[in-house]
């Protein structure tokens, strides 16, 4: 899993895209059947622009995911209160 470029233009908004690719690994990671490569190693190439394929070979993967953030509006309220 590659990190998830962020489109938000807003460097608060990297934390959200790198949580989200880390739980993606960390769920992958889960299933016996797949081989997921460390977030250490796959990190390495964020920011980068990189040849997919090259990035496969070099970690040594057959499939890969990345993928686009784009901004998360935050809520002035988080919860509803009753009434």
């Amino acid at each position: 899993m590659l990190p998830f470029q962020n489109l938000s233009g807003d460097p608060e908004q990297e934390y959200f895209a790198d949580g989200i690719v880390e739980d993606i690994i960390t769920g992958l990671s889960r299933s016996k059947s797949l081989f997921v490569i460390a977030r250490n190693s796959s990190f390495t190439y964020k920011g980068k622009a990189v040849d997919i394929k090259r990035v496969g070979r070099e970690l040594g993967v057959r499939l890969r995911a990345g993928g686009q953030c784009p901004k998360v509006w935050k809520s002035r309220s988080h919860h509803r209160t009753a009434r």
